[in-house]
């Protein structure tokens, strides 16, 4: 069972963005960030590293990130420290039978040096015979100061599933 639940979350964390690792505003200009996020398995930490470009006009952000699958987004700024941000992710490898899929949309609301971000993922696999699909929400709350972004985020799915704790933190140059 062990096996089984590190296998899971490894494939999860394959197919999701779990560190957000955004400020609520979007960039004008360029930024890159790099960092590492944590994630709690039974047992054990998995590390994975993190990676990120953006790019913005201080209203809409474009940004592409790699933390194991490689993910495309757009944040678009609502209000002063409110945004709307958006993206899909591809998982690594492409080909084979079934290509996982995600989506992820979430709000980014800052207080400060503080932001939070609800965020909610679907995941969707087809293969020949099967399709399959899901919900999995996330909660994060972070701290950016310049330079450096740090957060904790829990991932759990509606129906009472697995829960993924995850730390990450990131240095923007």
């Amino acid at each position: 069972m062990r096996v089984l639940l590190v296998v899971l979350a490894l494939a999860l964390a394959g197919c999701l963005p779990v560190a957000v690792l955004r400020t609520p505003e979007p960039v004008s200009g360029r930024s890159l960030a790099l960092g590492l996020s944590a994630v709690g398995l039974e047992g054990g930490v998995a590390l994975l590293p993190y990676a990120a470009y953006a790019e913005g006009n201080g209203q809409t952000e474009y940004s592409f990130s790699v933390q194991m699958g490689f993910r495309a987004g757009i944040k678009q700024a609502l209000a002063p420290g409110l945004s709307l941000d958006m993206g899909l992710t591809l998982p690594p490898v492409l080909g084979g039978d079934a290509v996982p899929l995600a989506l992820d949309a979430g709000l980014l609301l800052g207080l400060g040096g503080v932001y939070l971000s609800p965020r909610v993922h679907w995941i969707g696999f087809q293969s020949q015979n099967t399709r399959v699909s899901g919900l999995l929400y996330q909660a994060t709350l972070g701290y950016a100061e310049e330079g450096f972004l740090g957060e904790g985020s829990v991932l759990f799915h509606a129906q009472g599933g697995a829960v993924l704790f995850v730390v990450s933190a990131a240095v923007r140059l």
